[in-house]
């Protein structure tokens, strides 16, 4: 999840933060989902909700400065 994360932030910036998160959180559903670790889902998924909560709220803000 870090390489993801640090990969996003080399690439595209602050921004990749969120889509580093977002693609790991994906990916660990997935992992989960196949190797039936309901544990790694679970955390995976509170990623995933926390990271698009961030991310509709910036596109609000943002949308409220312009």
């Amino acid at each position: 999840m870090a390489l993801l994360i640090l990969v996003g932030l080399a690439v595209q910036g602050l921004l990749g933060i969120a889509a580093g998160i977002l693609v790991s959180a994906v990916i660990g559903i997935v992992y989960g989902a196949v190797t039936k670790k309901k544990l790694f889902i679970k955390w995976s998924v509170v990623a995933l909700v926390i990271d698009l909560v961030c991310i509709i709220a910036f596109y609000f803000r943002l949308v409220q400065v312009m």
